[in-house]
């Protein structure tokens, strides 16, 4: 997939759009999808964000879904823009918050466990690299 720029977007109000909660009507029910977290990793000009989505039909005849997002957002000759992806794509990006995977469990919404497994693998090296140089910096 490529990527999309929304016409004006700053990057907040990208976030914004890319988090708000929607509905539809489907079939006689409705359809609600709600962002239950997010976050934003990144610098002035580019990023990833990173969402736990809910989906929940009104008349309870499907079960509930739950999937991680990961949105690369940067800006580009001053536009901002976004490219879309999910866990079941197994982006090669892995700071998405552990909690997160918390939030989604495997066994009950699915997903990628080798994806997940680079992710713990990632915090894993972040953690160590924090404490090497509080080490250093202590000597």
């Amino acid at each position: 997939m490529g990527w999309t720029y929304p016409f004006g977007a700053s990057r907040k109000s990208l976030i914004e759009d890319r988090t708000q909660a929607w509905e539809r009507e489907s079939a006689g029910m409705t359809v609600k999808t709600t962002c239950l977290a997010h976050c934003f990793r990144g610098g002035r000009f580019s990023g990833v964000l990173w969402a736990v989505w809910e989906q929940t039909h009104s008349q309870g005849k499907q079960p509930t879904r739950r999937w991680i997002t990961c949105d690369l957002i940067r800006c580009h000759s001053g536009e901002w823009g976004y490219k879309d992806m999910s866990e079941a794509c197994s982006p090669f990006y892995y700071s998405c918050p552990l909690k997160y995977l918390d939030l989604v469990s495997i066994e009950q919404h699915g997903g990628n466990a080798e994806w997940r497994k680079q992710v713990h693998q990632h915090h894993t090296r972040q953690k160590e690299k924090r404490q090497r140089k509080r080490s250093h910096c202590a000597s």
